[in-house]
């Protein structure tokens, strides 16, 4: 005699089933990605799989490391569990993206398709789904066929769809590098989402544009435009302490670079107590060095050195604390401690590359002085 009857085996299925949904919904795909390329790409071996692996490769690009603004990991388990691999065939896909959407998840769904247009030009469309959001379309050509291309950028805008902020950030550092199209493209990204219409969920994410905004700004030597961008800031409810110590910070070096030394400590103050929580890579130690720079420029050279030699104890590796302290010490008239700093500046590399967020990373000031240069 059988020993289950159906009332417990419709239980144990009903349990199987929620068990597979469940695991898919963890550790399954957070990208839900499909991309139908043309006969003419697939003859060159350019079919739909090396188009979704190209966009999955930049989509990550974008969001990879640490950063004020956090952003969902597009996730593609080539490699899929043997319970997640179970959804697909009990035909539990939907249930798996409500449950992913239950949780928390921001599953992101793309489909798109690429068209042979006239001659070697080639189209993109692409459709974007993002829970709680109304589909959105994207558009996009390249004349000169170049199929990569193509979808690097096509994931590019579909990832400033999920967050503008680490579009622009991602290729403002690439920029930093001699590559001013990728600054093109991080100013082109920032603008896009700053002329959308108001959204109280991503008041943090404009801020922290505007703030990125400023720092493009200074590269092309604009210091009104850098300090009203970040000025901009102050006018947007809801932002958090943590974006608005980063601009306090940024706020505070520029008032070092126009001499105004007094303001410069009334906003590293604020700046100081609003990013005490942030843990990005070398921040901390970054504020530390500002503060010697604020207590240097209002004439407390004594602390200004204790703080410049901290900095350097918290980060042997880094050359630019060394630079300033030899200028301090110059200053000061201990010309041979001053040249042992100089060299210790000159035998070491920057120990990480720079913030995205301080200006500090990118440039020098003079304390006494004023001014701001490229480091």
């Amino acid at each position: 005699m059988f020993p289950f009857d159906l009332a417990t085996l419709f239980l144990l299925a009903g349990l199987l089933v929620g068990v597979v949904a469940g695991n898919a919904a963890l550790y399954g795909d957070t990208l839900m990605l499909h991309i139908a390329t043309p006969p003419k790409l697939v003859q060159t071996g350019f079919d739909g799989a090396t188009a979704e692996q190209i966009f999955i490769a930049e989509s990550a690009w974008i969001v990879l490391g640490e950063s004020i603004v956090a952003a969902p990991t597009p996730r593609v388990s080539s490699r899929p569990t043997v319970i997640g691999a179970l959804a697909a065939p009990l035909q539990l896909t939907q249930m798996v993206g409500a449950l992913q959407e239950q949780f928390g998840y921001q599953r992101l769904v793309v489909n798109a398709t690429v068209l042979a247009g006239a001659g070697d030009s080639l189209r993109m469309l692409i459709v974007v789904e993002q829970p709680g959001r109304i589909p959105e379309q994207i558009q996009l050509t390249r004349p000169d066929g170049d199929a990569p291309s193509l979808i690097r950028r096509g994931a590019a805008l579909t990832m400033a769809l999920v967050s503008p902020y680490r579009v622009a950030e991602a290729n403002y550092l690439r920029g930093l590098d001699h590559d001013p199209d990728s600054l093109r493209l991080a100013r082109e990204t920032a603008d896009r989402y700053l002329d959308r219409p108001w959204d109280p969920a991503r008041a943090s994410e404009r801020a922290m544009l505007h703030n990125l905004l400023a720092m493009m700004a200074l590269l092309d030597d604009d210091r009104p435009a850098a300090e009203a961008s970040l000025a901009l800031v102050a006018l947007i409810p809801g932002v958090s302490s943590d974006a608005l110590g980063v601009v306090a910070l940024n706020q505070a070096f520029l008032a070092i670079a126009d001499r105004r030394p007094k303001d410069a400590a009334a906003l590293f103050a604020l700046g100081q107590a609003d990013a005490s929580a942030i843990a990005l890579p070398d921040f901390q130690r970054q504020v530390t060095l500002l503060g010697a720079l604020v207590a240097w420029a209002n004439g407390d050279m004594a602390m200004a050195e204790a703080a410049f030699r901290r900095a350097i104890a918290e980060q042997p590796g880094d050359d630019i604390p060394h630079t300033y302290l030899s200028h301090l010490l110059a200053a000061r008239g201990d010309g041979p401690q001053a040249l042992v700093e100089r060299s210790n500046a000159l035998a070491r590399r920057p120990f990480a590359g720079p913030s995205s967020v301080l200006a500090l990373s990118v440039f020098r000031v003079d304390p006494v002085a004023g001014g701001l240069r490229r480091r």
